[in-house]
This record gives C-alpha cells, structure tokens and sequence, in this order.
C-alpha cells in the first residue's frame, strides 16, 4: 500500500483576479468532514436495532503557518481570503505535494470556504505562527493533482 509524506504538502486560497495562490510558509493543515445521520428506526424493528440514514456533510479545515509578510495587507503579496467577512473563496489542498506524475498518485482536494478565524501566536523562545480557521461551504472533490 502507498503511503505518503507531508513535506511538499500546499494549501492555496483564491485571491481575486491572481486565482489560486499558495498560502506562504505553511507548516500543517488539517481537514475535518463530518456526516450527520439521523435516525430512521420504526417501531418492532429487527433485534431492537436502530437504524440510520446519512444527513448533511460538515466540513471545516485549519492551517498553521509560520507568521510572514504574505498575512500583512500592505504587503502587494499577501493573500486577501485571509481577512475575515469575506465569502466563500476557493481553495485547494495538496496534502503531499501537487506533483501530477508523482508515484503514488497526489490528491487533490478541492471546495469553496469562508474564513472564520485568524490566530497569531508569539512566544519568546519559537517561531511567531498563526491558525487560519474556515468553514467549508458546499461540497469537497477529491481527485488527483
């Protein structure tokens, strides 16, 4: 079985009329999708067993990146999905790089989201990191890069 590392992963958000820009300095990101169920049990069911039904997906992400002059809005770099109150923007996950012709395969995971929080952390003895949080709005495609 394939497995795969983290090192080359990239996470772009859409950025107006520039499309799709890498978010700088990335150290993680993380994707969480969730499933609803919702519960379809009838009366004298089968073994007093309950039974389910798939309802609505939740899917949100995080990223941890380390604190540059792309988050800085004067700066002619900087990617503007990260200010807060935008809509749904674009964005792409490459979890393991975007190289097409990679051996294993690299996926591609792909939605639209709004960005619902930005955290800058410094502390004396690290780097100054910063957490972008976002809500996923509408479906996630997976496929290859």
């Amino acid at each position: 079985m394939a497995t795969y590392t983290g090192k080359s992963g990239v996470l772009m958000i859409y950025n107006g009329s520039s499309g799709n820009k890498a978010v700088a300095e990335i150290k993680s990101f993380t994707l969480d999708s969730t499933m609803d169920t919702i519960e379809n049990t009838a009366m004298g069911a089968a073994n007093n067993s309950r039974t389910y039904k798939a309802g609505l997906e939740t899917s949100t992400f995080t990223a941890e990146i380390l604190y540059a002059g792309q988050e800085n809005s004067t700066n002619a770099d900087h990617v503007a999905a990260f200010l807060l109150g935008s809509e749904a923007v674009a964005f792409e996950m490459y979890p393991s790089g975007t190289t097409a012709s990679a051996t294993p395969v690299n996926s591609a995971i792909t939605g639209n989201a709004i960005i619902t929080g930005y955290s800058i952390s410094s502390s004396f003895d690290d780097m100054v990191t910063a957490t972008i949080s976002a809500q996923v709005s509408g479906a996630i495609a997976v496929g290859d890069a």
